[in-house]
């Protein structure tokens, strides 16, 4: 019939006959010799013993659980009690006008070492991961030779002291006053020590000026730790209200811990800081726990409150313990060493009772339900820890049902039995049909090989290397595509050659920096797009230029490409050429008009420039506008900008066409703005553009900043404003601060 028809039969019809003939038959088998057994065989004794024993596991958690979130309950009353003792405290040293002398030197910490240190004893309550290996500490061989990179070792503390920590950015003299105001409170921390003792990790004061207060002491901060860019501290300050933070890795240990904040405030209602406890996650849940963690049991604190839409109907896991490498160091220190994801993680169930597992959490609920984890049927077993987080149990059913399972395993093996007739028939039937597929597959590995070889040539460069075989599958028809590719890429891997040339000569064209001018502060840069593109800007010397007089241009090419490139890099030379030899600026720009405009005869492109000369002791500005974008002056002083508008075609349009040449003066203070309209028209994924209004008000906020700081900026908003899409033009801004 297909000999006949002359059609070409495809792989997968190929393929699907010899597997309907080969897998029907044996699944027939199977099913009518095994189906009678299967119905003979009685489940309802499994059935029944499984569902008594999860019964009486559901109620038992449910009272455990209700019992853990009434002991957390209470935790949390005694660490808001004591945080409260030492935020009354901290207000009372900070706006006593009293200010009692420092029994002793203070013991600081700053990035770069320390002052006055006491004496620091390893505290085995208190452990942090090595960041060095063996051999890389030589001083103390007989205590650091056996640690390596990760193990967990003893974090040296003082119980005795508190450790004041300057950030980078606050010196000894600004942060005097908050130390020897704060230096008393050691006893303050130490009374609340010896209330909590192990459920708090730190004490710690922080002040508006960056400084914090520890207690215990100790010098374990990074380098650029600065508690004040910490989101916890930045909610607080907001809020006014005390509260806890989603837990973090603290960053002294590295340990998951959870923070309980509350404002500190002057007189008059002021914030002007914060005090802080420490709390390491399983403080106070490990002694909690309401079932074991036998290695099957996930155990994992959960939070429901959610800004993000796509997550309104999961929970985010905020802590995890089990998965760390080092599992039996982390066994021996209960509550120090709960994991955060190294990735946000977000448990969802398309189920209602997930959804009454959502309800509960938010509404501050404990209680049992029996859901699927990872495929698994377990029990989840959930209570409270606070307002914003709950603790979450995952056991597997399995774990409660180890009588039904054994049933189980019986009846598994009565069918065992049942199936040790059939065995033998699927042995042969699973035989036959890899015999058949191993010597089908010959038939088209080869080609596939073959076609895979000349694949691996073209990627190596070889150009002229074809795939050698012919059928009439889709095998033939993918070798046959192959050979009119090959030449297909090799004239677009020349063409993106060339594009990526013309992209470093374009960009190697640019000024390497700003010139120095006196009485003016400038600033310049160019953003390019993925296609080669004409945006331009030069620092041009002249023979009437003294040391403070300088001549600049920013320019626009119509069009992407190699052509809108060259243009640019002529229109360059042009300029460059023109403004060398003492002509005057509208005379400059009407050459260069006719030569462009005679370049641009046959292509239709077009360039638009702004060009102009500044003279410092003369406090005016000479300057052609050629169809760009009119530069902005403004006047921070009385926060107003003026356009410099002027007439003037786009050079390239009218060989003939004659310029005008502007004067303004100027004044100190104010600043000169030259930009492309790839800035303002900058487009965000919802289609908004980025606008002249933003562009000003980004100038108005930061006028204070240096040129090139101002530049920058400029740019980075337009980047953040695009939001990941690619720049669909150039980006070209130069600013002139007159000083």
């Amino acid at each position: 019939m297909w000999m006949g028809l002359n059609v070409p039969m495809k792989i997968r019809w190929k393929i699907l006959i010899i597997l309907l003939t080969f897998s029907l038959v044996p699944l027939f088998v199977l099913k009518t010799h095994g189906l009678n057994s299967l119905k003979t065989l009685g489940s309802d004794l499994q059935a029944q013993t499984r569902m008594t024993l999860l019964e009486r596991a559901t109620e038992s958690l449910s009272r455990q659980a209700k019992g853990t979130a009434a002991m957390i309950n209470l935790e949390d009353r005694l660490y808001r009690t004591t945080l409260k003792s030492v935020q009354g405290e901290a207000e009372i040293r900070l706006t006593d006008d009293d200010v009692a002398p420092m029994q002793s030197k203070p013991y600081i910490t700053t990035p770069d070492g320390s002052e006055d240190p006491p004496a620091l004893i390893n505290n085995p309550a208190y452990k942090k991961r090595a960041l060095m290996g063996k051999g890389m500490n030589r001083k103390e061989q007989h205590t650091m030779a056996a640690i390596q990179r990760g193990d967990l070792i003893d974090l040296p503390i003082s119980l005795d002291h508190v450790s004041f920590w300057l950030p980078m950015g606050l010196s000894r003299k600004q942060a005097a006053q908050g130390i020897s105001r704060l230096a008393p409170l050691l006893h303050a921390f130490q009374a609340c020590w010896s209330t909590l003792g192990d459920l708090v990790l730190w004490q710690e004061v922080i002040l508006e000026n960056g400084l914090v207060v520890t207690y215990p002491a100790h010098d374990s901060f990074p380098r650029k730790y600065d508690a004040r860019t910490h989101p916890w501290y930045t909610e607080l300050k907001k809020s006014m209200e005390a509260g806890w933070a989603l837990p973090f890795p603290d960053a002294a240990t590295r340990t998951l811990c959870y923070r309980l904040s509350a404002p500190l405030t002057d007189h008059d209602g002021k914030f002007i800081g914060a005090a802080s406890l420490v709390i390491p996650v399983g403080a106070a849940l490990n002694s909690s726990l309401i079932v074991g963690n036998n290695g099957r049991t996930e155990t994992m604190m959960v939070s429901s409150r959610l800004d993000e839409k796509e997550h309104r109907n999961s929970l985010l896991v905020v802590g995890k313990v089990g998965d760390d490498p080092l599992q039996d160091t982390v066994h021996t220190m209960p509550g120090r060493f709960w994991l955060a994801p190294p990735e946000p993680e977000w448990l969802t169930e398309d189920t209602p009772e997930f959804e009454t597992l959502i309800e509960d959490v938010s509404k501050g609920d404990s209680g049992v339900l029996q859901m699927n984890f990872k495929g698994i049927p377990c029990l989840w077993t959930y209570s409270p820890i606070n307002k914003s987080l709950s603790l979450l149990l995952i056991t597997p059913v399995r774990d409660f049902t180890a009588e039904a399972d054994e049933a189980e395993q019986y009846v598994r093996e009565s069918i065992a039995n049942q199936y040790e007739g059939t065995s033998w028939i699927a042995i042969f039937v699973i035989a036959a049909i890899a015999l058949v597929a191993y010597f089908a597959s010959k038939s088209f590995s080869r080609p596939i090989s073959k076609l895979s070889e000349a694949v691996i040539k073209v990627g190596n460069g070889d150009w002229d290397v074809r795939a050698d075989f012919h059928s009439k599958d889709e095998l033939g028809e993918l070798a046959a595509n192959f050979n009119n590719m090959v030449p297909q890429l090799r004239e677009h891997s020349a063409t993106q050659q060339a594009l990526s040339l013309a992209d470093e000569a374009q960009q190697s064209l640019f000024p390497q920096g700003p010139p120095v001018v006196d009485g003016a502060d400038i600033g310049a840069r160019c953003v390019f797009s993925e296609k080669t593109g004409g945006d331009y800007y030069d620092f041009l010397g002249c023979r009437t230029c003294g040391p403070k007089t300088f001549a600049a241009s920013i320019g626009d090419v119509s069009g992407h490409g190699i052509s809108a490139a060259l243009l640019m890099t002529s229109a360059r030379a042009y300029i460059r050429a023109l403004t060398g030899q003492g002509i005057a600026l509208v005379d400059i720009i009407s050459r260069v008009n006719r030569l462009i405009t005679k370049d641009c005869s046959k292509t239709g492109h077009f360039m638009t420039a702004f060009t102009f000369i500044c003279s410092i002791e003369e406090k005016k500005i000479n300057w052609i506008r050629a169809g760009h974008d009119p530069a902005l002056l403004y006047t921070p002083a009385e926060d107003t900008f003026e356009e410099l508008l002027g007439g003037g075609m786009a050079l390239g349009v009218d060989e003939n066409f004659l310029y005008m040449e502007n004067v303004t003066t100027i004044k100190s203070g104010q600043i000169l703005i030259l930009y492309t309209d790839g800035i303002w028209e900058a487009h965000s994924p919802a289609g908004e553009i980025f606008g002249k209004d933003k562009l000003r008000r980004i100038i108005c906020e930061n006028c204070h900043k240096p040129a090139q700081d101002m530049v920058d900026l400029l740019l980075n908003e337009v980047q953040n404003h695009r939001k990941g899409l690619p720049l669909e033009d150039d980006c070209t801004a130069i600013i002139v601060k007159f000083l």
